[in-house]
């Protein structure tokens, strides 16, 4: 029987993940088949089968890398559970192909396959399919109840700002989170707290495999993700990060975001919320 000689190339694809990363991850596989060992037809079929390998494979490094929490990475959370583990394999079998080409090349069919998983529901491809971030959330811990933001009647008439939105007719329909000047890193489970630690919005307000994560890079460009935020969000700004990077607002930002919310028919369950981050 004719050996088949298939070269497997490893394009470890991997860099630091920013905004558009945490929409849409992709990876590119290359597969070689020397012409002339099989017809036409089956050598490019056999170098395609190559490169979805290597384009998985190479998905899959990414993937891993992905941060979770400031000191926790995918891959983390595969070792210390079957069920994540489990999941992102089926995630991986469920990568998408954005796309494929097979040329002759110096007397060897070379194809090139570029595969895709989605991180979040940001990005038109991902509308329907499932996300990094759908797997992961149900093992992101939620606040303990006391460590939940609340706010009394007092409290926000004290705040001007949150007490006009209060009494305002218009209604807010989402929310926006400004952290381009804070040193922060996007990952799969972002917090907005106040100083004193009181948890305002995370993986834990919203229904399990609600699209709660996503990623603009500017304002403009939140501001146009109306499907997600609405014609009239409220925009505040990061001052900081905690000691687990969560994102750090005053505690006059927190009130507004919370007297706005019960306004505006609890966007925040709803997941209505995009984060701004500096990419590059």
């Amino acid at each position: 029987m004719m050996r088949v000689s298939i070269l497997f190339t490893m394009l470890a694809l991997i860099w630091p993940v920013t905004a558009d990363e945490l929409s849409l991850s992709s990876a590119q596989g290359f597969g070689f088949i020397e012409a002339g060992r099989f017809p036409d037809a089956q050598a490019k079929l056999l170098a395609r089968r190559a490169a979805t390998v290597d384009a998985q494979r190479n998905l899959l490094e990414m993937i891993n890398g992905v941060r979770v929490t400031a000191g926790t990475t995918v891959k983390d959370m595969v070792v210390e559970s079957d069920i994540i583990g489990s999941r992102v394999k089926g995630l991986l079998r469920g990568a998408f192909q954005t796309s494929s080409k097979v040329n002759l090349e110096e007397g060897s069919w070379v194809a090139q396959i570029t595969l895709a998983i989605c991180l979040n529901q940001s990005d038109d491809k991902c509308r329907d399919r499932q996300t990094l971030a759908s797997v992961t959330q149900p093992n992101l811990r939620p606040p303990a109840p006391e460590d939940r933001f609340t706010v009394s009647a007092v409290d926000m008439q004290a705040n001007d700002s949150s007490s006009k939105a209060v009494e305002d007719s218009e209604q807010f329909s989402g929310l926006i989170v400004d952290a381009s000047a804070v040193d922060f890193s996007p990952m799969l489970d972002v917090r907005i707290q106040t100083s004193e630690g009181k948890e305002v919005y995370g993986p834990g307000h919203v229904a399990m495999g609600t699209d709660w994560l996503h990623w603009a890079r500017n304002r403009e460009g939140a501001l146009s993700m109306v499907e997600v935020i609405g014609e009239n969000p409220v925009l505040v700004n990061a001052q900081g990060l905690g000691e687990q990077s969560q994102l750090v607002v005053s505690n006059e930002a927190a009130i507004e975001i919370f007297s706005s919310n019960l306004k505006g028919g609890d966007f925040l369950g709803a997941g209505k919320v995009v984060f701004i981050v500096a990419g590059s």
